[in-house]
């Protein structure tokens, strides 16, 4: 019965917030529209593209239900324990024929960019010799007494980009020792655009204009898209290698093929291949430390790879487990094309460091609720103050 329930409740939640919509362009796109574009903020839209998608959280796809080898009766028995991380991988798998289906739901609000507020993200009144500026084509004078045909402009933009991920995830054991996964989020994103722009721009004095000049003034522009989508398919396999009393090692191998619309922040737009080590090892059946070290590995361009680490520990108090891992990522060259010019901000290449802090509670004898917070630990690239996620997951045993 509690299978049955847990299986309704993902088709239902998943069918519940796939909201598919009829598009004429994509997001990325709106920055480079009518106004906005002359402001300068076309640029924009291709480097959100190129990054937003690798902001998003991926669930671990080690099973909350373990089952570890016996060596009196000779057999794989189930673990009543520790839960495992929400967030980074244990060592140990599921289970031969035991198939564990899990729902997530994360909400990601980004908030800054090397620092910077998005909220409030003023153009360099200088790029290169060059300024934001307004046309003015029979000229004018300015108060100086000087002539001008353009007039430079301060622009203070609002970006808010945020995306709801639903990810129904499938873990199968095929073997003892072999767990195969199955990932594919489905993504709503939005992004808002506020602007308003100061004519001329005050930082530069020599543009001044006479008092009572109608050129003088502000200009207020907003808009604002959403789309649904699914993101990037993550395939992953775990094979377990050794056993031992200290430590248990697995290797596991991903690969994120490029099914989410890049332009719309669903998806990263390039094959990526993400070997992983990992180590962990239960202990009294209450704690269980772990290490990752591996690769996200960027097919289409090998420099854009990322290397990925985590380290941590579970606990076990009673039916629920809690969750503390460290998680780092360094990029061995930027993202993205720099942008040109970049009046609000540039893409760099980024050292990331965040803290995933969770609990899963064992509502059934192979169901877990979890919830978790990933904290950024440093402003390198673009940030949220936070990302929520929460997530169901069950364990059917074999045989079906």
């Amino acid at each position: 019965m509690g299978g049955r329930w847990f299986v309704a409740l993902v088709c239902s939640l998943t069918m519940a917030l796939w909201v598919p919509a009829a598009r004429a362009s994509s997001l990325s796109s709106l920055l480079a529209q009518g106004r906005f574009k002359e402001l300068r903020l076309a640029p924009l839209g291709p480097a959100l593209a190129n990054t937003v998608a690798l902001t998003y959280p991926v669930a671990s796809a080690s099973s909350s239900v373990t089952y570890v080898y016996n060596p009196a009766l000779d057999v794989l028995e189930r673990r009543i324990g520790v839960g495992g991380p929400i967030i980074g991988e244990r060592a140990e798998t599921i289970g031969r024929g035991v198939l564990d289906v899990g729902l997530s739901y994360s909400h990601v609000h980004l908030t800054s960019i090397n620092g910077e507020d998005l909220d409030h993200l003023v153009n360099r009144p200088v790029v290169d010799g060059r300024v934001i500026s307004f046309p003015v084509p029979s000229g004018t004078m300015l108060k100086d007494g000087r002539f001008t045909n353009f007039l430079p402009v301060r622009v203070a933009a609002d970006l808010g980009i945020a995306a709801n991920i639903v990810t129904p995830s499938l873990t199968y054991g095929v073997t003892p020792d072999l767990d195969v996964n199955v990932t594919l989020p489905i993504l709503q994103t939005s992004l808002d655009v506020d602007t308003r722009s100061r004519i001329p721009d005050p930082r530069l004095p020599r543009f001044a204009l006479p008092a009572g000049s109608p050129l003088a003034g502000t200009e207020r522009l907003a808009a604002s898209d959403s789309a649904a989508g699914v993101g990037d398919l993550l395939l992953r396999a775990k094979y377990l290698l050794l056993r031992e009393e200290f430590v248990d090692v697995a290797a596991l191998l991903g690969l994120s093929l490029p099914t989410g619309d890049q332009d719309n922040f669903q998806g990263t737009g390039t094959t990526r291949v993400q070997p992983l080590l990992v180590l962990s090892h239960v202990f009294g059946d209450r704690f269980e430390p772990l290490l990752n070290v591996g690769m996200d590995i960027n097919a289409d361009d090998v420099s854009r790879s990322i290397v990925r680490w985590a380290v941590g520990t579970t606990a076990q108090v009673g039916p629920v487990t809690g969750a503390l891992v460290f998680l780092g990522r360094h990029e061995l060259a930027r993202q993205s094309d720099p942008i040109e010019p970049a009046f609000f901000f540039q893409i760099e290449r980024n050292d990331q460091y965040d803290a995933s802090i969770g609990l899963r509670w064992r509502f059934a004898d192979t169901g877990f609720v979890s919830a978790n917070a990933l904290v950024p630990m440093n402003q390198q690239g673009l940030r949220a103050d936070v990302i929520p996620t929460v997530e169901v997951e069950y364990a059917f045993s074999a045989p079906w």
